[in-house]
C-alpha cells in the first residue's frame, strides 16, 4: 500500500457504503492511537456526516491508495447567515501511510475550499496521552495551529453500589428527568442556559470566538440530530420552586454501539443559583437516572477544561479521577 500514489477527492455523503469504508479507516487509526478506548460507533459516525448539527452542513474529502481509503477530512460548515469558525468533525490517516503528506494534502484541500466560502478559521480537537503529545497534536502544531484550550480526561468507574441521590437537594428546588430530549415546555429555559454555557466557554478561551446562541427550535433540532446519530440521551434539570424557572441541568449520552461506556456532557447551574451544591447533585441524580435504563454501564468519561477549578472540584468530589490515558486540545487552524 505504501508504494502506491495517493489520490484525494470529495466524498459523496449520500453513499452510505463508501462512508462505512471511511468509518472502518477511522477505527483502524483509533485502534493504534487509542487502543484502550471504546471503539468508534458506526451509527454515530454516519449520523454526524448525513445529519449535521443544526445550522451546519458537512463537507468531506477522502484519500485513497490503490482504491483503499487511507485518509479522511470532514468539516462542519455553518450556514451562510451564521458564519462562524468551521469545525473539523473527523480527521484520520491510516497508520500505514503517515508521514507521506496525506494529512497535509487533505487539510490544504479543505482550507482552499473553505476560503472560497469566506471562512478563514477552523477549530479541531486532538486527543493524546495526558503526559505528552499524540500524533494529532504533533500534526496540528506542525501546521501552525494555535492551541487555545486543554481538557483533561476524567473517568468514573461504576461499581456494584448505586450512587446515592440526595432526597433534599436544597430547600426550594426540585429535580426533573428526561430521556431523548427536552420537553417543549422547558426548551426556552434550556436554550437560555445553553447560551450561557457557550458564553462562559468563549470567555475562558484565549481565542476571539463568538459564542453559539440557542433558542427553543435549535434545542429541538439538536436533540433530533443526536437521536439520528443513535445517541441515547439522559438529562436531569433542577427547577427553582418559587419562580418556576429552570436553573440548571446535567446531560449524559451513550452511543448506539456502547452499552458499558457513557460520556458526561454539560453540567451548568445559573450563576445566581450557584454555591448550593446543585452541580454535584445534578451529576449524581442524572447518573442514577441513566443506570435505571442502562444496567450494563461501567464507565463514564468526562473532559475537564484546564483552569476550570470549580468543575474539577465537583468532578473529583463526585468520584471522577484523572485518566492518564487521554487529554484533549482545542486548536484554531
Amino acid at each position: 500500500m505504501a508504494q502506491d500514489s495517493v489520490s484525494i477527492g470529495p466524498l459523496r455523503l449520500d453513499e452510505e457504503h463508501t462512508l462505512g469504508e471511511f468509518h472502518r479507516l477511522q477505527q483502524q487509526a483509533q485502534s493504534v492511537d487509542f487502543p484502550n478506548g471504546p471503539s468508534s460507533c458506526r451509527r454515530a459516525f454516519l449520523g454526524q456526516m448525513i445529519h449535521p448539527r443544526p445550522g451546519n452542513s458537512v463537507l468531506a474529502w477522502g484519500a485513497w491508495v490503490g482504491g483503499r481509503p487511507v485518509g479522511l477530512c470532514a468539516i462542519g460548515v455553518p450556514k451562510a447567515d451564521q458564519r462562524r469558525t468551521a469545525d473539523v468533525l473527523h480527521f484520520a490517516v491510516h497508520p500505514d501511510v503517515r508521514r507521506r503528506g496525506v494529512g497535509g494534502r487533505l487539510l490544504a484541500t479543505a482550507t482552499r475550499h473553505l476560503a472560497g466560502l469566506g471562512l478563514q478559521k477552523m477549530t479541531v480537537f486532538t486527543s493524546g496521552p495526558a503526559d505528552g503529545a499524540g500524533p494529532g497534536d504533533a500534526f496540528a502544531d506542525a501546521t501552525g495551529a494555535a492551541c487555545i484550550l486543554r481538557y483533561q480526561r476524567m473517568s468514573l468507574l461504576i461499581g456494584p453500589t448505586r450512587p446515592t441521590v440526595d432526597s433534599d437537594i436544597s430547600v426550594g428546588y426540585e429535580l426533573l428527568h428526561w430521556r431523548g430530549g427536552v420537553p417543549s415546555n422547558h426548551r426556552v429555559a434550556f436554550a437560555e442556559m445553553s447560551s450561557r454555557l457557550a458564553a462562559e466557554e468563549a470567555a475562558r478561551s484565549s481565542a476571539s470566538q463568538t459564542p453559539e446562541d440557542f433558542d427553543e427550535d435549535k434545542v429541538q433540532e439538536l436533540y433530533a440530530a443526536l437521536d439520528a446519530w443513535g445517541y441515547r440521551t439522559y438529562l436531569t434539570a433542577v427547577r427553582h420552586r418559587d419562580t418556576g424557572l429552570l436553573v440548571g441541568y446535567s446531560a449524559l449520552g451513550m452511543a448506539d454501539a456502547h452499552q458499558q461506556h457513557a460520556s458526561q456532557w454539560d453540567t451548568i447551574v445559573l450563576p445566581s443559583h450557584r454555591g448550593r451544591g446543585l452541580g454535584a447533585v445534578l451529576k449524581r441524580a442524572n447518573l442514577s437516572w441513566t443506570i435505571d435504563h442502562e444496567p450494563e454501564l461501567t464507565t463514564v468519561a468526562t473532559w475537564n477544561a484546564a483552569g476550570n477549578a470549580a468543575m474539577l472540584h465537583v468532578n473529583e468530589s463526585f468520584g471522577f479521577r484523572v485518566d492518564q490515558s487521554g487529554a484533549l486540545r482545542e486548536w484554531i487552524l
